[in-house]
């Protein structure tokens, strides 16, 4: 026998035993939902598994091995992480060093990993499933035990639209290098391709819409100097991309500041040299013609979005528009889409990504912005940090899929987050990455540069991806019924967040809101 749970209860290596024989869920058609069993199985490591299932065959179940990451550090109040347990203790899940089953593996014939059986369950509902509640049953087995369970699903008539025709947009940063580093990769690699379409499956999977590609190398003669700009890998990445059904493919950033609260950006590829002088615009101008002849060169025009600075800031506000307007010169009627931290970027990007807390901080601004057409994303990362809704391990499970709310809640029509696969190279025995190496002193909250692993050919799910999946059909759901009843719709997400640091963390509140969201599709 095993324990149940839903998908948003943290399951630990640790927890007792149990002997529930049944889980009642709730889908809507074209989405998905899912469960978390622990036996009291230890596994010697080596054994395969045989699921078995009771299903009709139109709904598809996908089954994985849960294994164990460790959280080495908690996220700190107001700043990134913290070895002080006592002053956090009050809103983080668990004292570090812990670990927490993060890292999924499909059971498609793998051998098991040694330690306590513990399994995540996926049911996808097609859309042409009928409507009611349908009595199910699910065995995993494995030699010397497993489980099994009957599973009540209610399948609601409300529908969540196909990928293709997705309305809420989503970023999760695809970065070549460190896919390349965790995969011992380099260019001309007979697997590079292979693994990378195995990460684009994954963030298609994922229901993200948009795809970052990487920035372009600077090309230098024999002497330095700089005589072009190489984008083979956005060229190749893009194309797999926009081949694969993606909606869009970004641009990578061209610039940034150095200090947050300086005047001016910097090239990424001369950090000396600012965007509005004379040489950084003769360097851009030739990285947005190069950047424009690939895009040309590959018919990308109508889904190609440009990426310029992260997070550009209040104080260097101008400087981050003239680098729009010279950008706009070299690639005429590109979108620009950027993560930003200022109100004061008027007429630069197209697609406003906000900062929860800066969105929160100045919202009248931002809702006039969007009262005047604008269009607003939201996104999350290491900051703030504290009770702030972070879609990291020592928080509870649930804030990886309340931000989704939040965008709704505020009219945002899309979310973004940096961290998808920037995870440490020894992420086996610590999930908290070093910005800095060699410095241990600055680390990112645990999870919150990943939400993937290194497979063998391609990434493991992490329990918290599949928590943003979900999120991105809720989002979809509410649209729906923002566009039925707005006050309806409102009053829902109210019922289990208003903000995203005035939030109910428990997995009844979000699974109660869940219901009554798809009761009133119903």
């Amino acid at each position: 026998m095993a324990k149940l749970y839903t998908e948003h209860e943290w399951v630990y290596p640790d927890d007792p035993a149990g002997q529930d024989e049944e889980i009642s869920l709730h889908a809507a058609r074209g989405g998905s939902v899912c469960f978390q069993a622990l036996t009291e199985d230890v596994l010697s490591g080596g054994e395969t598994a045989q699921v078995t299932w009771r299903f009709p065959a139109d709904i598809r179940v996908r089954v994985c091995q849960m294994r164990p990451a460790l959280v080495d550090l908690n996220s700190a109040r107001d700043r990134l992480c913290t070895r002080n347990y006592d002053e956090v203790k009050d809103f983080v899940t668990r004292k570090a060093p812990f670990e927490v089953y993060d890292v999924l593996s499909p059971l498609d014939g793998t051998p098991l990993s040694p330690g306590r059986a513990a399994f995540w369950v996926r049911l996808n509902v097609p859309d042409t499933c009928a409507p009611g509640t349908y009595d199910l049953g699910l065995a995993v087995q494995y030699a010397g035990g497993g489980f099994s369970c009957r599973v009540y699903l209610t399948v609601h008539a409300a529908r969540v639209p196909d990928y293709d025709h997705a309305r809420f947009g989503m970023i999760n940063w695809l970065m070549l290098n460190r896919l390349d580093q965790a995969h011992g990769l380099t260019r001309g690699d007979a697997r590079r391709e292979r693994v990378i379409r195995a990460y684009l499956e994954n963030q298609k999977d994922m229901r993200t819409t948009d795809l970052m590609l990487p920035s372009g190398t600077p090309i230098r003669d024999e002497k330095g100097n700089l005589t072009g700009f190489d984008f083979s890998d956005a060229e190749l990445v893009g194309n797999m991309a926009l081949q694969m059904g993606f909606h869009r493919v970004l641009g990578g950033f061209v610039a940034r500041f150095k200090v947050w609260d300086e005047k001016t950006h910097y090239l990424l590829w001369d950090r000396d040299v600012s965007v509005a002088s004379l040489e950084g615009y003769r360097q851009l101008s030739m990285y947005f013609q190069d950047a424009w002849a690939c895009v040309v060169r590959n018919g990308w025009q109508a889904k190609y979005v440009q990426c310029l600075v992260d997070e550009p800031q209040f104080p260097n506000s101008e400087h981050y528009r003239i680098l729009c307007g010279i950008c706009r010169k070299h690639m005429p009627g590109v979108v620009i889409h950027d993560p930003v931290e200022s109100t004061d970027l008027f007429g630069g990007p197209d697609i406003w990504c906000v900062k929860q807390a800066v969105y929160e901080k100045y919202i009248d601004t931002y809702r006039a912005l969007q009262g005047m057409g604008e269009e607003m994303w939201l996104y999350t990362c290491g900051f703030p940090g504290g009770w702030v809704m972070n879609r990291v391990m020592d928080l509870p499970l649930t804030v990886s899929r309340l931000p989704f709310w939040m965008c709704a809640l505020y009219r945002c029509r899309g979310f973004l987050h940096w961290g998808y696969n920037a995870l440490p190279d020894d992420w086996t025995v610590r999930t908290c990455m070093r910005p800095e190496p060699g410095n241990e002193d600055i680390a990112y909250p645990a999870g919150n540069a990943h939400i993937v692993y290194p497979g063998e050919d391609g990434p493991l799910d992490g329990v918290r991806a599949q928590l943003q999946r979900m999120g991105a059909e809720d989002a979809e759901l509410l649209y729906q019924l923002i566009d039925r009843d707005p006050d309806k719709a409102d009053d829902i997400i109210r019922s289990v967040c208003t903000t995203f640091s005035d939030y109910d963390p428990s997995p009844r509140a979000l699974e109660s809101a869940r219901v009554a969201l798809l009761t009133a599709l119903d």
